[in-house]
């Protein structure tokens, strides 16, 4: 299993874009994780940085963002202005070590089993 010390968690920037493309696209792969079926491209990812959107990693020093949350508006319609929605995607080799937990709270050590 991958180690988790040294964990850290802090606001994406547009250079997580790539990193966070090859996470989500892992959990799109895996079918564990989402419905979506059709990869993301790293352009795609960098969209979520235009406009209100929280993206958050959570990254190790050596294996760089191994996780991540954003937020999402949960629809267009005006009734729902101000109500989202979340994701976390986990790397592969970091699932099962609490990264999940920590990227959704925005900090904390994981739990190691």
């Amino acid at each position: 299993m991958a180690d988790t010390i040294g964990l850290r968690t802090r606001a994406a920037t547009l250079a997580d874009a790539a990193a966070i493309a090859a996470i989500y696209n892992g959990g799109i792969a895996d079918r564990i994780a989402t419905f979506e079926t059709e990869p993301r491209s790293v352009g795609q990812i960098a969209e979520w940085f235009r406009g209100r959107r929280l993206v958050i990693v959570a990254e190790t020093e050596m294996a760089g963002p191994v996780a991540f949350a954003a937020s999402f508006p949960y629809s267009d319609r005006s009734c729902y202005s101000g109500i989202g929605e979340f994701s976390v995607y986990v790397r592969r080799d970091y699932r099962g070590r609490g990264v999940g937990r920590a990227v959704l709270s925005g900090g904390g050590r994981p739990r190691h089993a």
